[in-house]
């Protein structure tokens, strides 16, 4: 289990999440009672719910079939092993005759600062429809709870490490964890031990590294398989080919995914100068990376491309190593059974990188692992979560 930090350090990382959610008396005073216990069993643990608030009538936070949503702030790990406060929310649909079942979704790439927020704006409107109604609204309407991370950094103290997929993971099972007890809260109901990982692009790492982290992070739960969808699991090897003018496309979005990275890991690790591979315009970029959303970055960045960002190639020094040892994704030590999709067109996660993967996790790993492909690029269609929603009803769940 993990080890919370120094207290002191604790009370103020939560003290700051809470002011932003407008519920600093409850944070202070779940502070202080910590603080007037001297057991180490009293101390805050990971998925303890430190602030939350019921925003179904809020605007945009509402996904079709969704009776209440939920706005919580919990304790998870952050990039340096420390708890701090995560934020997400948790949509709770009508209770069906069988009871509650749990997804836990782990969102793709919004950025990297604290506006970057999905899980409050899930119901977000576009032409008068719910953006995630297809995809998500029927989770909903078959009975599971839905559960979110807006993983440590987003909404919270500190900068997001972006694609640190070990502690992605984890936020996403303290979700769970919390998600459980703000079922009980809101509504008196109980959701089961058993729960699915779902995600896509960031959030597809997410969901694996939290279905190979869930027996050893979070045994009191029962983890019956992992959804990911296009899954970026060669990141360390697209980026190790990047030199000055090269690639020399301008290709807005590939820059904002490259800035991320990069800003992640300064985030992660400090001793590898990030800087000395930067052009002065690199640096201006990455530094952007902090705060800007995904669509102001690729605004922001409209007619560069990367190799106009460094100064030296990326595969010198010690850079390409600590990239691939932060956005890594497991290849063994699974326990239940993965269903992956990849896009047949996906320029972002091109195909015979999965194929590679794929292969290694059957030949590594003795659960059933579904590989399917779609004729889509990058960003997959609904009909693949109708299809991953199929696949969750026919697994094992445990008694409740």
């Amino acid at each position: 289990m993990l080890k919370p930090g120094p207290r002191t350090n604790c009370r103020r990382a939560v003290c700051r999440a809470a002011t932003r959610l407008g519920l600093l008396t409850v944070a202070v005073a779940t502070l202080v009672s910590m603080g007037s216990v001297a057991s180490a069993a009293a101390r805050p643990t990971a998925g303890a719910v430190i602030a939350s608030e019921d925003i179904t009538a809020q605007p945009n936070s509402r996904i079709v079939n969704a009776r209440r949503v939920v706005a919580m702030t919990y304790l998870s790990e952050g990039p340096h092993g420390n708890l701090v406060p995560v934020r997400g929310s948790v949509s709770i649909p009508a209770r069906p005759a069988g009871g509650w079942r749990l997804v836990a979704f782990g969102h793709g790439t919004t950025g990297l600062g604290d506006k970057c927020t999905t899980t409050d704006r899930m119901g977000s409107k576009v032409g008068g429809k719910g953006v995630f109604d297809d995809w998500f609204g029927q989770w909903l309407g078959s009975g599971y709870v839905f559960a979110t991370t807006e993983y440590a950094g987003i909404g919270g103290p500190g900068v997001h490490a972006y694609s640190d997929g070990k502690v992605a993971g984890k936020n996403l099972l303290d979700a769970a964890r919390a998600a459980r007890a703000i079922v009980k809260k809101y509504t008196g109901g109980d959701v089961g031990k058993g729960f699915v990982t779902v995600g896509g692009s960031q959030g597809g790492q997410t969901s694996l590294w939290a279905g190979r982290q869930a027996p050893s992070y979070a045994p009191e739960l029962k983890n019956v398989g992992t959804v990911a969808q296009s899954v970026p699991t060669e990141i360390a090897s697209m980026l190790s080919v990047i030199r000055p003018g090269i690639p020399p496309v301008p290709v807005p979005d590939y820059v904002t995914y490259v800035s991320y990275i990069l800003a992640g890991v300064k985030v992660v690790r400090p001793d590898v100068d990030v800087d000395s591979y930067l052009t002065p315009l690199g640096r201006r970029v990455v530094e952007d990376a902090k705060t800007l959303c995904y669509p102001n970055q690729g605004r922001a960045t409209k007619g560069l491309g990367v190799g106009q960002l460094v100064s030296r190639p990326l595969a010198q020094g010690n850079l390409i190593d600590a990239i691939r040892q932060i956005t890594s994704v497991p290849n063994s030590g699974y326990r239940e059974p993965i269903l992956i999709y990849q896009g047949l067109y996906d320029p972002v996660v091109p195909m015979p990188f999965t194929d590679d993967f794929v292969e290694i996790l059957r030949r590594n790993n003795a659960v059933p692992v579904d590989y399917r492909k779609v004729p889509t690029s990058h960003g997959l269609e609904s009909s693949v979560e109708t299809q991953a929603l199929r696949w969750a009803n026919s697994l094992r769940w445990p008694a409740r």
